[in-house]
């Protein structure tokens, strides 16, 4: 704190003012990096230890993180087990030639369907959003972005022969310049597609997808290839349903056809680096140290990436040891608590807003009501023995290599849900079934699923202090859980149901009315940077910061009286801890292109759209966080 600035004036520089003063260290650049760093010291404590949690699923889980830590402690060259699978697709990597009977669309599709692995194309499986009864097919397209030189001339030249040593010096330099040429090419395929579209989640069907895919990814290949991966008493028809996202059928037609010239060796190369770059902390201890990925001051980073990639099978199990290491029940339930504080005090709020009418009103009633919460874990995965039911494909690691443990992870996972592409009247399927992040200090709206997912190591200081007066809670954890929410009613992602249907509870009138209030925080943002285009660039976060603090301040009603601490009031403590939990040395910095504002305006700018912050403390009229004219939403 500064006490020396007038919060009126600066509210972010008397809160977060001397923050370099007390975290000189390069690390510790802001609190979302403080938090992190804690968390990730605290778990390694526990999970570099022998397996010892009372659940099966967290042990096979620890045993696996740390066979992914020994390729780094032992140096371990474990390549080959990835490359026994590409052999069962028809081909080798890297290799210069394909054999006649290569299949380049069972290729793309198998690989992931079968072992999750990026081709880039990604067929998985999911909850089916509509029905929320069965599984069904979902497509991505993913590719290797962690590091950012990884695609590089330099960098596939200098690390390749680690991975394939019997490659002599000229057949190097053709698959670095191939592997390059195919990188650059999607990378120009995706800006000429989305420069003027934003990437959307949506529902096709494979005959819709297949029909834009070109002439060698026709339907009828499409069909005989994922039929050829499912059992026979699961088998899909053209119109099966396909979660993706739009233009994903002239990605891959352009993809195919500027890689038909080579037979489809050049896509096939590419894709094996691709499939490196993303898994090589547990694969290659050559390939990491090329990266410098694996080095002495970049181990937490490989820490980090190990519980990541666990996650990927294990994501709840590990969510469980943060919870349990860490003690967070009581932040767990003070989370729980605050949400339905923010949930009961939106929903009573729509019908007192001018700009809302009543159908619109129902609508976001409804909406609200409708959002799916997981903090932390999935409701009905609260006790130990549906947690380990729900990771029954998880293998027991033994002798196993790291990536033989996951592999096999990822297939039996795909066999169990693969069953389930039929209704089962003995199996209860859940869309929350998944998270990205374990140990992520991170919360997050997911558009079209409509889940809020609130990760365990956010429910800590300073986002939620179960020993502070409540109002700290709901200004903190409170502001993001609103922050959120909002997410759902942004016209970004707002305009399908969480069934996939374009979404008919927003009347005209509303919507214009919401989108004049859009356009007032807008231009707001504008004045305040002298900067247009990122004003529009970063709205949509500005508009949750904005909309979230008012949501949260509608819960302060709710509280019971109390006394403040540190010379603040009660109510100024919640605006304080809204404040406080964004503290950083870069409040300054914002990037044009970027999606949030700098972190001075994610303090100043809700509070000054916040009237209830200038009457608690009692700014002046004209101050600068008191304008005359305020952009607001509730």
């Amino acid at each position: 704190m500064d006490p020396d600035v007038d919060p009126c004036d600066n509210f972010f520089d008397h809160v977060c003012g001397r923050w370099g003063w007390s975290h000189p260290l390069a690390l510790s650049t802001g609190q979302l990096l403080v938090l992190q760093m804690r968390v990730l010291s605290a778990i390694l404590h526990e999970i570099e230890r022998p397996p010892t949690h009372s659940v099966p699923a967290v042990r096979k889980s620890v045993s696996a993180y740390q066979a992914c830590l020994s390729v780094y402690e032992e140096g371990r060259e474990d390549t080959k087990v990835l490359f026994d699978v590409f052999k069962q697709f028809k081909f080798e990597w890297p290799s210069l030639s394909l054999p006649a009977d290569f299949n380049v669309v069972d290729f793309l599709l198998g690989l992931s369907l079968e072992y999750n692995l990026p081709t880039p194309l990604l067929v998985h499986l999911q909850p089916h959003l509509k029905t929320d009864k069965r599984y069904g097919l979902s497509l991505d397209f993913q590719v290797y972005s962690e590091i950012e030189t990884y695609f590089d001339h330099l960098t596939i030249e200098r690390c390749l022969p680690n991975v394939a040593p019997s490659l002599g010096s000229s057949d190097v330099a053709a698959v670095v310049e191939r592997i390059n040429k195919v990188y650059s090419d999607i990378d120009t395929t995706f800006t000429n597609l989305f420069q003027d579209n934003r990437i959307t989640r949506l529902y096709a069907t494979v005959k819709s997808v297949a029909n834009e895919s070109g002439k060698v990814a026709t339907l009828e290949t499409w069909l005989k290839v994922i039929n050829s991966h499912l059992p026979k008493d699961r088998q899909i028809t053209e119109d099966e349903d396909l979660l993706t996202f739009n233009n994903i059928g002239p990605l891959i037609r352009e993809t195919l056809s500027k890689t038909e010239h080579s037979g489809y060796v050049d896509l096939v190369l590419f894709a094996g680096w691709n499939i490196l770059g993303l898994y090589h902390v547990g694969v290659s201890y050559a390939l990491g140290d090329c990266l410098n990925t694996l080095s002495v001051l970049a181990t937490f980073n490989t820490a980090f990436t190990c519980i990541n990639l666990v996650d990927k099978v294990g994501v709840f199990a590990m969510a469980r040891l943060l919870l349990d290491t860490l003690e967070l029940s009581r932040a767990v339930q003070a989370t729980h608590s605050t949400w339905d504080a923010v949930r009961n005090a939106t929903q009573e709020s729509f019908p007192q807003l001018s700009w809302m009418d009543k159908k619109t009103v129902a609508g976001s009633v409804q909406h609200v009501d409708s959002v799916i919460p997981v903090m932390p874990l999935p409701a009905h995965l609260n006790t130990s023995d549906a947690l380990e039911a729900f990771h029954d494909y998880l293998p027991t690691p033994s002798s196993k290599s790291f990536i033989e443990w996951l592999l096999e992870a990822f297939h039996q996972r795909s066999e169990k849900y693969k069953r389930l592409l039929r209704e089962d009247p003995n199996v209860i399927v859940h869309r929350e079934d998944f998270f990205p992040s374990s140990i992520g200090v991170n919360a997050f709206y997911v558009p079209l699923t409509h889940i809020m997912g609130v990760a365990g190591a956010i429910m800590a200081p300073p986002f939620v202090s179960p020993n502070m007066p409540r109002a700290v809670d709901h200004g903190a954890i409170g502001k993001v859980l609103g922050h959120e929410l909002t997410h759902a009613f942004d016209p970004l992602f707002s305009e399908l149901t969480r069934t996939g249907e374009v979404a008919a509870w927003w009347s005209k009138e509303s919507f214009k009315n919401l989108a004049a209030r859009l356009e007032c925080l807008e231009n707001q943002l504008a004045t305040y940077t002298g900067d247009r285009k990122h004003a529009k660039s970063a709205l949509s976060e500005a508009f949750a910061d904005s909309a979230g603090t008012e949501k949260a301040r509608l819960t302060f009603g709710s509280l019971p009286p109390g006394p403040g601490i540190l010379g603040y009031t009660q109510e100024q403590l919640f605006f304080v801890a809204g404040c406080f939990e964004f503290c950083t040395d870069e409040g300054y910095s914002y990037e044009q292109n970027g999606l949030y504002p700098a972190v001075v305006l994610r303090c100043n700018q809700p509070v000054s759209n916040e009237k209830r912050f200038a009457q608690a403390f009692k700014c002046a009229e004209g101050a600068a966080l008191n304008p005359r004219d305020r952009c607001s939403f509730h």
